[in-house]
């Protein structure tokens, strides 16, 4: 089984200024963005950091299951046994943290896949808790057009950044991808069924990855949770960004303390959402 392609080259751990990025490593990332639909970031992160936002969203994912009555309950809700998905709202540190959702080098890749004017209003968890099962395969956006209206891929349109809260791997349910599946056009924008046995003809790959690296991965890809096997539960933070003319419904609120603490950059990305003035 392979693991996912990665862009070569190393990061600092922490936050590098706007423009001082390696544009050498961009370029080789949105190259390989745009050719398999997905790319890794190694090691932008330090491990200390994504700890201590694992110690935090665990938290929150517990409160989560509680106020919704337990595992058993959440379940009749989820896709897939045991894949929770929750929203990380109120914005608040540390998920709102400019290294987490504007960090510069991801940025950059964004910026060459999506156009200057990209935004985001998506904010989104996904955890593989243990006993999870192996969910449908799906994508979570489909062509932009079918294929009886243009038979060729278009750019990209929408891209999730991934940020692993623990070290993925097979046992622990890391997510399985079909690279290249964003240049299929269809005619139906969702048809599980027939994914499901078009993808047992296609090579796919692991999202096999560390803690403190990024994932983006164009949303045409086909791609499903995998069962965690493991003692513990393997969540990472799911932000999707669209190109400047999307509409993406509904808007998150984002907190007066929160943006206040943003640069004017982030903003810029964050511009479509509302933001809810202190009480």
């Amino acid at each position: 089984m392979q693991t996912a392609t990665r862009a070569a080259g190393p990061t600092t751990a922490n936050l590098p200024p706007p423009g001082s990025v390696d544009d050498a490593r961009v370029r080789s990332a949105a190259r390989t963005l745009r050719e398999t639909g997905l790319v890794v970031l190694e090691d932008v992160f330090e491990r200390g950091y994504i700890g201590a936002l694992r110690r935090e969203y665990d938290v929150r994912l517990e409160r989560h299951i509680a106020d919704r009555g337990g595992l058993d309950a959440l379940n009749a809700k989820t896709f897939g046994k045991n894949q929770i998905g929750m929203h990380l709202a109120p914005l608040i540190a540390p998920f709102s943290d400019e290294q987490v959702v504007a960090h510069p080098l991801a940025v950059a890749v964004m910026e060459e896949a999506l156009g200057p004017e990209f935004a985001c209003s998506f904010y989104h968890s996904n955890t593989a808790y243990p006993g999870s099962e192996v969910q449908p395969v799906h994508r979570d956006h489909g062509p932009l057009f079918g294929s009886a209206e243009m038979s060729i891929p278009t750019p990209a349109t929408h891209l999730v950044l991934n940020v692993p809260l623990c070290d993925f791997s097979e046992e622990n349910g890391s997510t399985e991808v079909w690279p290249g599946t964003h240049l299929i056009v269809d005619r139906a924008a969702e048809d599980r069924g027939d994914l499901e046995a078009r993808a047992r003809t296609l090579p796919s790959i692991r999202t096999n990855v560390r803690a403190g690296s990024l994932v983006l991965r164009d949303l045409r890809v086909w791609h499903r949770g995998m069962p965690n096997r493991a003692d513990y539960a393997r969540p990472m933070l799911a932000i999707v960004y669209a190109r400047g003319w999307v509409v993406q419904e509904p808007p998150l609120s984002i907190p007066q303390a929160t943006w206040d603490d943003w640069s004017e950059r982030t903003r810029r990305i964050f511009r479509r959402n509302t933001v809810v003035p202190a009480k």
